[in-house]
This record gives structure tokens, C-alpha cells and sequence, in this order.
């Protein structure tokens, strides 16, 4: 469906269309990658430190936290809380000990992981991070109540890496070429019976 819908434009055109649509794409899709994998660390750290302390559902509650980690810059804080509360009450030392991972931990998320991986992948300004996920944490909540809050901060990064790369194309102008080492794969059909 894509070639087809392609193969209506104009080859410099498609060329240009494709370009964007893939630039937009590795956006979002680095985005999701980055996100998961640093949310899988959070959970594995905050695992293994409790079934070390010998906190009881240890492997639930790394499950958890990975989970709740996945929320773009509250995450940490939602699933540190009750981790921290369920530890203490396993023992006081136990409380400690995670409050201090979970503060050590998102220091490292926030100033190192981060910055690595979603430069790498969104390409995305730390300020305009924060007014993606206001802005979609925002239309989820007016959209779909509680739960759409979150979702929608969820969804505000990758949608906001998305506009970037779209705003970023248009503003070459109608008429920018396209660098052919930028292209990814076949974006027009050369033969119409291809299409």
C-alpha cells in the first residue's frame, strides 16, 4: 500500500515523502526502544537489590516497577514510592537501601542513560520533551479521563519526535532534495505493473 500510495507522486516527490515518513518512523520506534531498555534496567536493578535484601515478591515488584518506569519522567517516582514503603516494611534497613538505588538510579537514568540513548535515537531537545508529554499527558486526560493521562504521556515523546522531523522537512522548503545515502530501501516503483 505504501509503493502504491508512492508510486501516485511525483519521483521527487516520493523520494521527499518516503524520506520523511522514515525519519519520523526511526523517531518513534527509537524512542519506544530507548524507553523499554531503560525501564528494563530500572526493574532488574530494583529486582535483583531485593531479592538480595530478601524482600518477599522481589520479581513482582522489579515487573512492577519496569512497567511503571515506562512513564516518561514520572515513572520513577510512582514506582519508587510503594517499592520503597513494601521494603521498609520488610525491614527499615531494606527501606533504606532502596530509597537510596532508586535515588542513585534515576540520576544515572536522567543524566546518563537518557541523554545516551534517546540522542541517539529521538534526537529530540530536553525541553521539548517536557512539553510533549504536558501536551499529551494533557489531550489524554480531557480525551479519556485518568488513564488517558498517562497514556497520552506515554505517547507525547515519540508523537512529539514525529512533529519534529515533519517541521524540521517542511521547513526546507517544497522543492529540497533529498540526499540518496539518506534514503531507506525502494521508495518508488520502477516498472508500473509493480504497483
Amino acid at each position: 500500500m505504501w509503493q502504491s500510495f508512492l508510486g501516485t507522486l511525483r519521483p521527487d516527490r516520493a523520494a521527499r515523502v518516503g524520506h520523511i515518513y522514515h525519519q519520523a518512523s526511526r523517531s518513534v520506534t527509537g524512542y519506544m526502544f530507548g524507553n523499554v531498555l531503560t525501564s528494563v534496567i530500572a526493574g532488574v536493578i530494583v529486582g535483583v537489590t531485593l531479592a538480595i535484601l530478601g524482600v518477599p515478591f522481589a520479581l513482582l515488584l522489579g515487573v512492577f516497577v519496569a512497567l511503571v518506569d515506562l512513564l516518561p519522567l514520572v515513572g520513577g517516582l510512582l514506582a519508587g514510592v510503594p517499592v520503597v514503603v513494601i521494603a521498609a516494611i520488610h525491614s527499615v534497613a531494606a527501606g533504606i537501601i532502596m530509597l537510596v538505588v532508586f535515588l542513585v538510579y534515576q540520576q544515572v537514568e536522567n543524566h546518563v542513560l537518557n541523554p545516551i540513548i534517546m540522542s541517539r535515537t529521538v534526537r529530540l531537545n530536553p525541553f521539548w520533551v517536557l512539553v510533549a508529554v504536558l501536551v499529551g499527558a494533557t489531550l489524554g486526560g480531557r480525551i479519556a479521563g485518568g488513564l488517558g493521562t498517562f497514556v497520552g504521556a506515554l505517547v507525547g515523546i515519540p508523537i512529539g519526535g514525529a512533529v519534529q522531523v515533519i517541521v524540521r522537512e517542511l521547513r526546507k522548503g517544497p522543492d529540497a532534495v533529498v540526499d540518496p545515502s539518506e534514503l531507506h530501501g525502494p521508495l518508488t516503483a520502477t516498472d508500473p505493473a509493480d504497483i
